[in-house]
């Protein structure tokens, strides 16, 4: 669709006109109805001669949304630093191209090296005292072990040494426990055979002791019954002992005796001497067992010890702050994260630097950052195509949406009060500059070689359908009816069996003058209703 401004005819044409027909009526001449519309018919085409046209071309529509916005990088980076130091060498200046891992500059690192080599030669000496303790340990374990031994050794000897009294003490039990046994059956075999002899005479001198005690208790008085039972009694018991004695002396009961109690206590002898063998046997048995867990004590914390310092011998001493100022010593070097263009420099060699050293923009990744308006939100998705415009490009640019924002806020895009932000990944990025101003068409659909119009140039015919107002040959417009499609901010579809490529039309519909009629292709049209002519005045139409 192209446009076209007309030049203006002299204004004097329309004074003349009018200053005719003030003659006109002066003089109490009546006109015709021809030549009111011839009158009508000349005032607006002289009304007409500053409107805007286009003329009809069959072209691509599309629907679309418009928003604004400036170029930017879509990776920024920035170089920066938590070290302090002087600035030795800058390698960079605003504008250059870098790589990523390109050095931008480098820091002073005379204090940091020092610094290493005091960490590192403390560190060996903490090393070294770890081996040390290591050493110190093992040998502990050694010693240990070999105390052991020695004490196993001693422990064995007295062990033996009690083991030798015992069986030697058994021995000796042994030795004597014949005779005693011997002894001991020859007593038994006597005091056997006398025992009768034995239990009469005690029972005879039990009898006599109650006899005696019965006595006394009558009063003691040598005459009388209880007199005479205690002498009988008495008499029982002599003789019951008698005969005892004459057993005994059968049976040799002395000399067996004596013969059992001598060897009883031989034996007794012999075995509390083996009894006292066996118990300082089990008591050598028992310290040399005590002694060897003291020993196996002392080893298990000497092992323990040697294993805490081969722990931390191989565990080796913190090297976290070493670490720490081997990386400062890396970080004395600062290299470029991102491949891209230095948009911004904020050190110079001998200054001090700490925090943004630069900034590094891609400039093979460009974004518009643009709001989309909140009545275009629901129409607008991710990956539709957008033409971008820009005066520091040389042509059209092609892009596709590639960020929205979920939520509304203050507009990101030139001249944006609010909407949604949205970013426009730019196709060919080499074709504009970061920070320009631009402008982008969002193509919400696509017709292509249609017949399209400005908004304004369509209006409501007196038949209810839309119609455009086309130039005829005489140079007046005339009404040709059409039917809208598709449209947009600017334009809008339009087809009709009249219509035809290079024919020109009125850009804005409204212009046409209120004559009370419609300007048919002849004069033959009714009078205006109310006999007066338009009062549009003419302007031009932008």
């Amino acid at each position: 669709m192209s446009i076209k401004i007309f030049s203006p005819v002299l204004k004097h044409k329309r004074a003349a006109a009018a200053i005719l027909l003030a003659g006109i009526l002066a003089v109490g001449g009546t006109l015709t109805i021809r030549a009111r519309i011839s009158a009508s018919k000349s005032t607006a085409s002289e009304e007409l001669a500053y409107a805007r046209t286009v003329f009809l071309k069959k072209e691509d529509l599309n629907e679309s949304v418009n928003v604004s916005g400036i170029v930017q990088s879509a990776q920024v980076s920035s170089v920066t630093t938590a070290l302090n130091n002087k600035v030795t060498s800058l390698n960079v200046k605003v504008g250059d191209h870098v790589n990523k891992g390109d050095v931008i500059c480098t820091l002073d690192d005379t204090d940091i090296r020092r610094a290493i080599q005091d960490k590192e030669k403390e560190m060996g000496e903490e090393k070294q005292r770890l081996q040390d303790s290591y050493n110190k340990a093992a040998t502990q374990v050694d010693e240990a072990r070999r105390a052991k031994d020695n004490e196993r050794k001693n422990q064995d000897t007295l062990v033996e040494a009690a083991r030798s009294a015992r069986d030697k003490a058994s021995s000796a039990l042994s030795a004597v426990t014949p005779a005693y046994d011997t002894a001991k059956a020859n007593y038994e075999v006597m005091e056997k055979a006398v025992s009768a002899a034995q239990q009469e005479a005690d029972a005879a001198a039990d009898a006599r002791q109650k006899a005696y005690d019965a006595w006394i208790a009558a009063g003691g008085a040598t005459e009388g019954d209880a007199y005479l039972a205690y002498q009988n009694a008495d008499t029982a018991l002599n003789e019951k002992n008698a005969a005892l004695e004459s057993a005994r002396t059968l049976y040799s009961y002395e000399s067996y005796t004596q013969a059992y109690n001598t060897a009883k206590q031989a034996y007794d002898a012999a075995a509390a001497e083996r009894d006292t063998a066996e118990s300082a046997y089990k008591q050598a048995d028992a310290a040399r067992m005590q002694a060897l867990d003291a020993c196996d004590t002392t080893i298990n914390n000497a092992v323990s010890a040697l294993q805490e310092a081969d722990k931390q011998l191989k565990k080796g001493v913190d090297s976290k702050a070493l670490d720490d100022l081997k990386k400062s010593l890396d970080d004395t070097v600062l290299k470029a994260e991102t491949s891209g263009k230095i948009t911004d420099l904020k050190v110079n060699v001998g200054s001090i630097c700490k925090g943004d050293v630069a900034t590094i923009q891609s400039t093979d990744q460009l974004i518009l950052s643009v709001s989309i308006p909140e009545y275009a939100i629901n129409k607008v998705q991710l990956g539709m195509p957008a033409t971008i415009t820009s005066d520091a490009a040389s042509g059209a640019l092609r892009g596709t949406v590639s960020r929205i924002s979920p939520t509304a806020g203050s507009g990101e895009g030139e001249g944006s009060a609010s909407g949604f932000a949205a970013d426009i990944s730019i196709d060919t990025p080499e074709n504009i500059f970061i920070g320009s101003k631009a402008k982008a068409e969002i193509i919400l659909a696509s017709k292509s070689n249609v017949y399209s119009v400005p908004l304004d140039a369509v209006a409501p015919g007196d038949n209810g359908q839309d119609v455009i107002y086309a130039r005829q040959g005489e140079g007046e417009f005339q009404p040709v009816n059409v039917t809208t499609g598709m449209k947009n901010d600017y334009a809008i579809e339009v087809s009709g069996a009249s219509l035809q490529d290079g024919m020109e039309i009125l850009a804005d519909a409204s212009q046409m003058p209120d004559t009370g009629a419609s300007l048919p292709a002849d004069d033959t049209s009714a009078p205006a209703a109310d006999g007066s002519a338009s009062s549009s005045t003419g302007e031009v139409a932008e």
